[in-house]
């Protein structure tokens, strides 16, 4: 009777081992499972990671461009300042008040048209005529 309880006790030591070795195992397998599943993720993210690094040494290259570009114009608009502070001042001292562009009034009908070509050293038409041409 000893040994079969002897025996009787070893085999449910051995069943509760079993299902022991059975939830280790499962949980083992889920784990591994869990574990891929990270794996991938972090793959996923590096992959993005780089791509975004890609992308940020990109937009810094433009932005860099952009900067020369836009020192560039600077200097060009700050050239043309000087440009037209240079013929403006040189306009003032050398072309008189009633030559400088903008300043003329434009005539407003046929007679102030007339009025402004009368100073015209222009030969008549009869005279051309008359050379022959």
């Amino acid at each position: 009777m000893l040994a079969a309880l002897l025996v009787w006790l070893l085999s449910r030591e051995t069943d509760a081992l079993r299902a022991e070795l059975k939830l280790a195992t499962e949980s083992a397998e889920q784990a591994m499972r869990l574990a891929d599943r990270r794996q991938a993720d972090i793959e996923h993210l590096n992959a993005a990671l780089g791509s975004e690094r890609s992308v940020q040494e990109r937009l810094r290259r433009e932005q860099g461009d952009l900067h020369t570009l836009l020192a560039g114009h600077q200097r060009q608009l700050e050239a043309l300042r000087d440009e037209n502070r240079r013929l403006r001042d040189w306009a003032a001292k050398f072309l008189p008040a009633a030559q400088r562009p903008g300043e003329q009034p434009a005539p407003g009908d046929a007679d102030a048209y007339d009025e402004g070509l009368s100073g015209n050293s222009a030969r008549p038409a009869t005279a051309v005529d008359s050379a022959g041409h």
